[in-house]
């Protein structure tokens, strides 16, 4: 990973909002379309914003995962990690995080990222994400 971009981040973490907590299971969401199939490469991430929400959207061999785009360690943005299987790893420290599911895979971050549920309709892709109460 590039010294550069690492240094960056972690010169904008400052000036992220702090990682959404896990919704709990049954909160209502909505759907919300956030770009084209065509803007999320293959094996790689892409940064879409949804509902106010920073959202990290993995392409794993045509199958799409959603997670949080804010690491729940120093907020660096996730999607400007490495992705490698279904690992992501944040480009500012290392914590590594399992997109199907959020979970930590190895620190230095404790909690998990939110996971948003994501789906191809047509050409787009729609997250489902909490709604405002």
């Amino acid at each position: 990973m590039s010294q550069l971009r690492r240094v960056k981040n972690l010169v904008q973490a400052g000036f992220r909002p702090k990682s959404p907590e896990r919704a709990q299971p049954g909160t209502p969401v909505s759907a919300v379309t956030v770009g084209k199939v065509t803007a999320a490469p293959m094996r790689g991430l892409t940064k879409f914003e949804a509902g106010g929400q920073q959202i990290a959207v993995a392409n794993i061999d045509g199958t799409y995962y959603a997670v949080s785009d804010i690491c729940t360690h120093l907020r660096c943005s996730l999607s400007e990690g490495e992705l490698e299987g279904t690992t992501l790893t944040c480009i500012c420290h290392g914590s590594r995080f399992d997109v199907r599911t959020g979970d930590v895979v190895r620190g230095p971050a404790q909690r998990p990222v939110q996971v948003y549920g994501v789906r191809v309709q047509g050409d787009d892709l729609v997250v489902d994400v909490p709604s405002a109460t």
